[in-house]
């Protein structure tokens, strides 16, 4: 895996929309996603109930990335410069080329087509610069925009892993989907 990506934040563009840094600024849109219980129903945060918790989540995501254990990415609608969400890899493994692929929008920004266009240069990012060869997501069953989402994106369903995350207290299983560097380059035109 290249870690070159990690010398200074990455800024993606595609047609509609960059993907940088998440900064303090950010923090009231923070608060509005993460708040969301609709936008929590099936990940592993609660919603939070005050924008200081969203300063929390920033400076996570700005850790991470110094230690060099996740890439979250703000996702900034380029007509009119809306934050409307966020991205991320991670969970990387050196040794297998491996990560984890995730994904949170603005509740008004659903089945706009965002998070399918992130998602699609994530994949992208992570096979043609950081050269990894697997990216994957566990989503938890019930799920069915997120996984609509990732296959849209070429991930292939791979199965369930049973009781893999905590969610709200209990275990849920987790439907997995990935998609390998050659399943890209082969429906990928460069």
């Amino acid at each position: 895996m290249n870690k070159k990506c990690f010398d200074i934040f990455p800024v993606l563009e595609t047609e509609r929309l960059i993907l940088r840094q998440i900064n303090s600024k950010d923090r009231q849109v923070i608060f509005e996603i993460y708040g969301d219980a609709k936008v929590a129903e099936y990940d592993w945060f609660s919603p939070i109930d005050r924008e200081e918790k969203a300063i929390t989540f920033i400076e996570h995501f700005n850790k991470e990335f110094e230690a060099q254990e996740e890439i979250t990415f703000g996702i900034v609608r380029k007509e009119d410069g809306a934050f409307i969400g966020c991205c991320c890899l991670g969970d990387f493994d050196d040794d297998t080329s491996r990560s984890e692929i995730g994904y949170v929008l603005k509740r008004r920004e659903w089945n706009k087509g965002y998070a399918t266009e992130s998602v699609k240069a994530l994949v992208t990012f992570g096979f043609e610069t950081m050269d990894l060869n697997r990216i994957e997501a566990f989503i938890t069953p019930g799920n069915d925009a997120s996984i609509a989402v990732l296959k849209k994106a070429g991930f292939i369903q791979e199965g369930i892993v049973r009781e893999r995350d905590l969610i709200k207290g209990k275990l849920e299983d987790g439907v997995i989907l990935a998609i390998l560097k050659r399943d890209y380059l082969s429906n990928h035109i460069l």
